[in-house]
Order: C-alpha cells, then structure tokens, then sequence
C-alpha cells in the first residue's frame, strides 16, 4: 500500500555545479506528471516521464530539477588578476593628477567590470551534468516512492481497524432487526384483524402479504452483503498485490449502499445510531482510500 502524498528530494556535486531535484506527489484519481527541468538537460524530460509512468500508478507528481553553478566542486567564479592591476595603475594615476586618496579596497575591486568573471552552464560538461541530474532524478523519485510506501504502511492498521469496527457493529443490529421482523409480523396482524373485525379473508393469503410486510425490514441480505465487502477489504489491505487504491473506494461505495439500505428499513433508535456511527467510520476511510495508490 502507498499513500499518494509525499515528498523526495536529492543533490548531487559535480566539478562547477550543483543539482538538486526535488520530488512532490499528491493524490490524484489517475497518473499526472508535471516536470520543470533546466533548458540545458531538457533532452532527458522523455526518459524522466518514461521512468515515473513505470513506478507510479496514480497521483499527482510534479518534479522540480535546478542547477547551481559553484557550489561543491572547482569554483567557477574566475577573478582577472591583471584587469584589477590595470584599474589600480588608473586609480594611482589619478591620484597623483588630482592630490586625491588611491587606495581601493579588495571588494570594491571585485565589484568593477572585467574582474571577475562567472561561468554559465554552456561552459559546463554537458555529459557530466545530464549524468548528475539522471543520478539526482533517480534518487528523488526513489525517495518519494520509500516514504510512499512508509506512509501507506502507517495507514493500513486504520484501514483494518476501520473495517473492523463496522463489522463489529453489524451484529447487534442484525440481531435486534429479526427480533423486529417478528414483532411488527404480530402488530400487523393483530392491527388488520381489528381493522377487518368480523370481515372473513383468507387466512394463508394474509398472512403471505403479512410476512412480505414484515421482512422489509429484514437487514439480513444487506448485512451478509457488507461483511463480505469487509472481508474483501481487508483482505486487499493484506496484500502486496500492487495498487490498490481504486479498489478500495469502490468497496467502499459498495459498503454506503449497503448501509443506506440498512439505515432505511431500521426502526430502532438505537440500531439507527449503531448505522450512523458506521457511516462515520467509513466516511472517514473513504477520504484516507483517496489518498492510497
């Protein structure tokens, strides 16, 4: 099981450059995939989108890729000794021409045209940097699928413990349902026979039409339906059978019809209560199964 909101990040070094990649994934109903790469490794965007499209099957991932000139490797800020020698003879000489203060100071030096110098990433190994960022790529994406993976994990126990709950709860109102079918069974015909008074009717043909009456409150169907759906839940949540995210929403919605049906025929406050608080449960399992690819 993995959950569809995380986050990967790697940087690698190279000689002039640093490359960070940064990897985000939020939950989305299918695969989408945004990549913003610099223009000078554009020509991997292919083989990036190839890679994600064979790890992940649902979310939304954006991938931001940067690079940074200097860095870990050999500085790639150049300084011109003799154009800083050449603004020192002018500065003497115009000194001396006009009795004023030469001294310039090593910052003000930097700062004046010609003295340093900066590389761009056109003067960089065009190989050792597209290997950088294949390697950084990698890693991120690596990254995100672990802590997917670690965050579907710590969901799973909510999962059973969930499913769990409303399997527990079905009991007491299958239970007290067939008790009610049989009641209301007796207060219908104890209700038609006051009704009809001394009118004769067919006694097998009104007690069928009776008992139809009676068992629309049966919730048994309703409740054999469910547990299976729970069994099937969990038993996807045990697996490692790959995703499983589509699967679970649609047991779930399979689960709120059972349960609307069930919360229809019950009469019982009590019972009532005990189907409200399983919609609750699975209302909040609906909004985690969103989030799981």
């Amino acid at each position: 099981m993995e959950s569809m909101t995380c986050f990967g990040r790697s940087e690698t070094a190279g000689n002039g450059f640093t490359v960070t990649v940064e990897a985000k994934s939020v939950n989305h109903k299918s695969l989408s995939v945004s990549l913003k790469l610099p223009e000078v490794v554009s020509c991997v965007e292919p083989e990036v989108r190839k890679v994600i499209d064979g790890m992940f099957e649902r979310g939304r991932i954006r991938l931001d890729a940067s690079v940074e000139l200097g860095g870990f490797g050999d500085s790639c800020v150049t300084i011109s000794i003799e154009a800083a020698r050449e603004y020192i003879t002018a500065a003497e000489l115009l000194s001396r021409e006009n009795d004023c203060v030469s001294g310039m100071s090593a910052g003000e030096l930097l700062g004046l045209p010609g003295v340093v110098s900066r590389a761009d990433s056109a003067t960089l190994d065009r190989g050792e940097l597209t290997d950088a960022f294949r390697s950084s790529i990698a890693e991120a994406l690596a990254e995100l699928r672990e802590n997917r993976r670690r965050e579907g994990t710590a969901l799973a126990p909510l999962f059973r413990d969930g499913f769990s709950s409303i399997r527990e709860l079905t009991a007491p109102v299958l239970e007290q349902q067939k008790e009610t079918v049989q009641e209301r069974y007796v207060l219908l015909r104890k209700r038609v026979s006051d009704l009809m008074d001394d009118i004769k009717l067919d006694e097998n043909r009104m007690m069928q039409e009776l008992a139809l009456l009676a068992d629309r409150s049966d919730v048994t169907e309703e409740v054999q339906r469910l547990t299976c759906h729970l069994d099937y839940a969990i038993e996807i949540v045990d697996s490692d059978s790959g995703p499983i995210g589509r699967k679970l929403e649609f047991l779930i919605q399979e689960m709120h019809r059972e349960m609307n049906t069930m919360g229809a025929k019950v009469d019982d406050p009590e019972q009532a209560l005990k189907v409200i608080e399983m919609k609750n449960i699975l209302s909040s399992l609906k909004e985690q199964a969103a989030n799981i690819e």
